[in-house]
Parts: C-alpha cells; sequence; structure tokens
C-alpha cells in the first residue's frame, strides 16, 4: 500500500522536473532571441550609448521576457514608424528651402532708395527734355526719352522692347510723380519686408510689364487710339494691391485725409478705373493701366498664397 503513494510521488516529481526543464529552455531561447535583437536594432530605435552595457550584462532568463518583448514592439516600433510617416509628410509638403539670392543679401533700404533715385532722375530728365525743347527747339532729348521710355504701338512694333523694362521708372508729369512717389515711400517697406529684395523686384517689375502691355492692347484694340504709357503707375500699383491684400485691416489715407480701410479701398478704386476705362472718360490718366498693375498685384498675392498650401 506504500508503493502506489510512492510511485505517484516519484511520477508527480518527474514531470514537475520535465516541466521546470522546459520552461527554463524557453526562456533561455527568448533571452537569446532578444539579445540578438537588441544587437541587430537601429540607433533610432536604441541609443548606441546602451549597447556596451548590454553586452557586458549576461541577460537572465525570466518570465517576463515576453511581456517586455511585445510591450516593445507595441510602443517603440510603432512610434518609430509613426515618426517615419510625419517626416516623409513634411518632407513632401513643404517646398525645399530657396537658395540664397545675392539681391537678398543687399540691405532693403538699398534697394529702396535706387528705385526712387531713378525714378527721380528719368523725372529730371522728362523736365530737363521739356525745358530745352522750348527754350533752343531741340528735340535731341525728348526724342530719346519717347523711344526708350515710352510704351506705344511704334516703339513696340519698331522692336524696342525693353520700353516695357525702362518704363517702369517713368514718370512725366509732377503730380504723378509725386503721388506715385509718396505711395511708394509708404508701401514699399513693408511689402519688401514680406516678400525680400528679389521677390518684391519681380513684383515691381511685374506691375510695370502688366500695366503697359493692358494700356497697349485695350488703347489699340478697344479704342483704337495710339496713346503712349508710362509703365511706373502700374508697378507702384501693384505694390500698394500686394501691401492691401496682406494687410487689409490697415488704413489708407485718400488724398492724405479721408480715412479708408485697405479691404475698401482696393476694390474700390479698381472698379472707378475699370469704370472709367470702359466709359471712355477724357482723361490724360492711363486707367487701363492701372487696371493692369492693381491686377497684377492681386494675382503676385494669391501665387504667393497658393504656394504655401
Amino acid at each position: 500500500m506504500h508503493t502506489l503513494p510512492n510511485l505517484l510521488m516519484s511520477k508527480r516529481c518527474l514531470h514537475v522536473f520535465h516541466r521546470s526543464i522546459i520552461q527554463s529552455k524557453c526562456n533561455s531561447r527568448l533571452a537569446h532571441c532578444n539579445t540578438l535583437f537588441q544587437f541587430n536594432s537601429s540607433p533610432q530605435l536604441r541609443p548606441f550609448s546602451s549597447l556596451p552595457a548590454q553586452i557586458a550584462t549576461p541577460v537572465t532568463a525570466s518570465t517576463s521576457s515576453l511581456p517586455t518583448f511585445l510591450q516593445f514592439a507595441r510602443t517603440q516600433l510603432r512610434n518609430a514608424t509613426h515618426r517615419d510617416l510625419l517626416r516623409f509628410r513634411y518632407s513632401s509638403s513643404r517646398r525645399p528651402p530657396r537658395r540664397p539670392n545675392w539681391l537678398d543679401s543687399i540691405n532693403g533700404n538699398v534697394i529702396f532708395v535706387v528705385i526712387i533715385a531713378i525714378n527721380a532722375g528719368v523725372f529730371l530728365l522728362w523736365q530737363g527734355a521739356k525745358s530745352t525743347y522750348q527754350t533752343t527747339r531741340d528735340p535731341t532729348l525728348w526724342i530719346f526719352l519717347r523711344n526708350n521710355f515710352l510704351v506705344n504701338w511704334e516703339n513696340i512694333t519698331s522692336g524696342r522692347a525693353w520700353t516695357l523694362i525702362t518704363s517702369c521708372f517713368s514718370h512725366q508729369d509732377i503730380e504723378h510723380a509725386l503721388f506715385n512717389g509718396l505711395s511708394f515711400y509708404f508701401m514699399a517697406p513693408g511689402v519688401m519686408q514680406v516678400l525680400g529684395n528679389s521677390r518684391f523686384l519681380g513684383l515691381y517689375f511685374l506691375g510695370g510689364i502688366a500695366s503697359s502691355v493692358t494700356s497697349l492692347v485695350w488703347n489699340r484694340f478697344y479704342k483704337h487710339e495710339s496713346i503712349s504709357s508710362h509703365g511706373a503707375s502700374g508697378a507702384i500699383l501693384a505694390t500698394i494691391a500686394f501691401y492691401a491684400c496682406a494687410f487689409p485691416r490697415t488704413t489708407f489715407l485718400i488724398f492724405f485725409v479721408i480715412p479708408c480701410p485697405a479691404w475698401a479701398f482696393l476694390p474700390g478704386i479698381l472698379a472707378f478705373d475699370v469704370y472709367r476705362s470702359v466709359t471712355d472718360a477724357r482723361t490724360t490718366t492711363d486707367t487701363a493701366g492701372h487696371v493692369g498693375g492693381m491686377l497684377s498685384g492681386i494675382g503676385f498675392f494669391l501665387w504667393r498664397v497658393a504656394l504655401r498650401r
């Protein structure tokens, strides 16, 4: 009768001993796999500074190896993949940084003063040409300015396409020059700070060229008249239009007296010039050129907004 309990006890001991051996082997294999995974993990998932300590310290088998491995797989691997996805989205949605431009390295005040100086110099040449012709009847300087600083059908068809650029600095009347000069003085610095030197010059010449082309086409094919235009008004109105779009709550002073918010000033002056162009109002102001300049400034602003999306 004592033999049966002893036999059962021995079988139970063998079963426990066999189970402990199997468990120790499984734990040792898990620990070995975990050690290999730590060696093969990338520097982003496991800091390189922690590897020597893991190599020097032997890994002991324990029953908590499997939960540790699962926690690692659920947290660190997922976070690493998530970071890579965000990095890919950021790199694909943002444009690469623009290369440094030598124009942007120049002080903006230099560009500002140079534009005003060129406009003032061309204006003085016009005044000198008028005075010379009135006193000596010599039209040489007048003809030179007309052929090189005015946009008209004759100059364009004669191959003097550079007048689209040179007319951006041309003023002939003192009232015209004074009004445009003051507007440029107050608006240009803010626009230059937003765009930078190179983009500001692009806006300035875009406004002048668009103004001249609009005036040329409108007067040639709609009014059937030959009118010479100065592109400086369109260049400055493009600057004003961009400023009004970028800072719509800014207060403008109409004729330097009447306050008006920028969001109301821009569509108001645009509608006024469109009306005067369509109704063929007899005026010395090139209203069609004004419309082209303002539309180019608005278009430039919308283009810059579209690039940031």
